[in-house]
């Protein structure tokens, strides 16, 4: 009988847990990714609508709470990035975007970012600049609890299957160590 080594054991495991890894990472940056979708589309037209001289104050009649609600929000901003009127509010205020996230929406023209304004929410935020005067940026933003909850099923998935996939290395190695001790 062919003897087989332990690296050879600890070669397949190597590939296993690199396989779990990829798996992970390339369904978790799905997930995450595709947090953004209709916030970029929806940005992208509220940006249109200013353009084509659509006045402040018909946006966001309504607003909803951003801690609570897995809607989409809206926020529009002047140049120095501070809330002139929005769709959202935390805490009973227009949510105050971090500064750093218009620099680079002006440079680049658009941002996606991950923000959380506080322990608990976490959004997946998009960022159009714009020059329609006195809006100077276009943020659109969701919660991505559910996104969250997610990924975390993802991981609990994959742990169980990479356990299963050891075990059954373990399991092949031992029945091998065994067998080849009979033929001595």
């Amino acid at each position: 009988m062919k003897k087989v080594s332990s690296i050879n054991y600890l070669l397949v495991t190597a590939i296993i847990t690199v396989i779990s890894v990829i798996i992970y990472a390339a369904v978790q940056q799905v997930y995450r990714s595709g947090a953004n979708d209709p916030q970029i589309q929806i940005a992208r037209d509220i940006n249109s609508n200013l353009r084509q001289g659509k006045p402040v104050e018909n946006f966001f009649t309504d607003t909803i709470d951003i801690s609570q609600s897995l809607s989409v929000f809206n926020v529009l901003c002047n140049d120095a990035g501070k809330p002139i009127r929005s769709s959202g509010l935390l805490q009973n205020k227009m949510p105050v975007i971090p500064v750093g996230v218009f620099e680079f929406a002006k440079k680049n023209g658009e941002h996606e970012v991950t923000w959380q304004p506080q322990p608990g929410v976490r959004m997946a935020m998009v960022i159009v600049a714009s020059s329609s005067s006195p809006v100077g940026f276009v943020a659109s933003g969701r919660s991505i609890q559910e996104i969250e909850i997610r990924v975390h099923n993802l991981i609990t998935i994959i742990f169980f299957g990479w356990m299963v996939c050891i075990a059954l290395t373990l399991l092949h190695a031992v029945f091998h160590f065994y067998n080849s001790r009979k033929t001595f």
